[in-house]
């Protein structure tokens, strides 16, 4: 058999598997980032839906104690007046605020913190915290890594073949 054509051969195995393996690897990765895109998606939605921003907007303008917190009530219209939010007795100066359970637009309690949504709890009771969307070049990641799969064995045997190849052939 000759060196050259072997070489070549297990080039080509080996950097179609790692082809394979690097899909499997890009395969994790995409599921990872699209749950996070999803995550994101969904705190976005009820973080900017009206309900939390009317319940937001209430709470720092009406901060009340916790002993002056009312329950969640309903105007003659239906729609629902936001719960007041309280400062923790110990410091005035807190800027960690706990709204009571709003049980509206699909939302059960929604915190806040630093007078940004903090996390939100819908009726499903699941707790949903704000995630980063992913960044573009993950999905350029996710698409390079089958191709670097490929090219980091089938280069790597090539070379080590090629340098194989000088120590066996005859000088000129």
């Amino acid at each position: 058999m000759n060196l050259r054509e072997g070489t070549r051969r297990l080039a080509l195995l080996l950097g179609v598997l790692g082809a394979i393996a690097g899909g499997f690897a890009s395969y994790l990765e995409l599921q990872s980032v699209l749950s996070q895109r999803a995550r994101h998606n969904s705190f976005e939605q009820l973080a900017n839906s009206p309900v939390v921003q009317q319940a937001r907007k209430f709470c720092f303008e009406n901060s009340a104690t916790p002993d002056k917190r009312p329950s969640v009530e309903f105007d003659r219209d239906g729609k629902l007046i936001p719960p007041y939010c309280f400062i923790p007795i110990n410091d005035e100066r807190a800027t960690d605020y706990t709204p009571s359970e709003l049980n509206s637009g699909g939302i059960k309690t929604v915190h806040f913190q630093n007078r940004e949504v903090a996390s939100i709890e819908p009726q499903d009771g699941q707790t949903l915290y704000p995630t980063p969307a992913p960044a573009a070049w993950l999905y350029l990641v996710v698409a390079f890594v089958p191709i670097l799969g490929f090219i980091i064995p089938w280069g790597a045997v090539r070379a080590i073949g090629w340098v194989g190849a000088g120590f066996t052939q005859s000088a000129k």
